[in-house]
């Protein structure tokens, strides 16, 4: 069949129902009241103790929360989709299948890696092992990014030379259906990692975001083919690989920047200097130094009191600024007396 002009009416129904589907899903970003509602009602009936945030194993019971939740709705989708796939011989179908499929695989890094990084400190690991999460996302990444360059190649090859896809109102239905979920699915995932400040689990969120999209994508795609348009699946299937691929080489960017020792916030440092510095006895601080591993981050700082200060008082300041620091920031630290010297 010869690519025929898209009617314009035709050309401002898809514009009318693209608009229309993507306001439905991002209409949540400012009023998410319902996924508020159940974000939390879930989380507290399986977490019991989830305001305890700062404890390593209920940082790990989030990550197991999100983690099986995940594969269990996104083994479902994939099923649903690769049978819906193989029925209508679509390949963006069949691509947006396969990169739900992949949310399972990196949905088991995640649990993997919180499991990890719940074990103790030991005389390997002196710091303990919260850097395993920056590892889980970093497996996520590189899982989406090789999803999104094989179905970038099938994609192309079906641009070239296109196949009849048999348009099934069900199919539409279950793209729907199943861009809801996983929009779901991100608000859910950010919801848990924003609370216990989780890069692995905020990747794994814009893993269902991209999800989502894509399958409101080929939902419109699905439409057009009915008009015999079936060159769109391909395209469509093209921008979903790109999409796939950007969010995962985003994601490995900055999860590599976690693993190679990302500098502290501005806001982190200032606050640091904020608490030490209205500590009486502390006339100057410098070198602040902040290791962070997973949750845990380390501070080392040097301050400056008056020379004239034998040991035990300089240690006793340095001690109660340990204890401020562990306190206020919830961090472990270490600190160092000088000589102040006012210049």
């Amino acid at each position: 069949m010869g690519l025929l002009l898209v009617p314009q009416e035709f050309l401002y129904l898809t514009e009318y129902l693209t608009v229309g589907l993507l306001n439905f899903l991002l209409c949540f970003q400012e009023e998410k009241a319902m996924f508020k509602k159940i974000n939390q009602k879930i989380l507290s009936t399986i977490v019991p103790t989830w305001e305890d945030v700062g404890e390593q194993k209920v940082r790990a019971a989030y990550g197991y929360l999100e983690g099986w939740l995940s594969v269990v709705l996104n083994v479902v989708l994939a099923i649903l989709k690769t049978i819906c796939g193989l029925w209508i011989n679509s390949i963006s179908l069949l691509a947006d299948a396969f990169h739900t499929f992949s949310d399972v695989l990196t949905s088991f890094a995640v649990i993997l890696g919180f499991k990890i990084s719940e074990k103790p400190q030991d005389a390997e690991h002196p710091f303990g092992h919260g850097r395993a999460e920056y590892i889980a996302s970093f497996i996520v990444s590189a899982l989406l990014v090789f999803v999104g360059i094989e179905f970038l190649k099938q994609s192309i090859e079906k641009l070239f030379n296109p196949e009849p896809v048999d348009y099934k109102t069900i199919v539409f239905i279950v793209m729907l259906f199943s861009a809801l979920i996983k929009e779901w699915l991100f608000d859910f995932a950010r919801f848990l990692g924003t609370k216990i400040k989780s890069q692995a689990l905020l990747a794994d969120a814009w893993h269902h975001r991209s999800d989502a999209f894509a399958s409101l994508l080929i939902g419109i795609a699905l439409l057009m083919t009915q008009f015999g348009y079936y060159t769109v699946d391909a395209v469509l299937g093209i921008v979903v690989s790109l999409l796939i691929m950007y969010t995962g080489i985003e994601l490995i960017k900055e999860c590599s920047s976690e693993i190679i020792g990302k500098a502290p916030s501005p806001e982190f440092v200032a606050e640091v200097k904020d608490l030490v510095l209205n500590i009486d006895g502390v006339k100057n601080i410098h070198d602040i130094q902040v290791h962070q591993y997973g949750h845990n981050k380390y501070v080392n700082i040097h301050i400056e009191v008056e020379p004239e200060l034998n040991v035990r008082e300089s240690h006793h300041i340095a001690d109660f600024v340990e204890e401020v620091l562990n306190r206020q920031l919830k961090v472990s630290s270490l600190v160092h007396t000088d000589p102040y010297v006012d210049n």
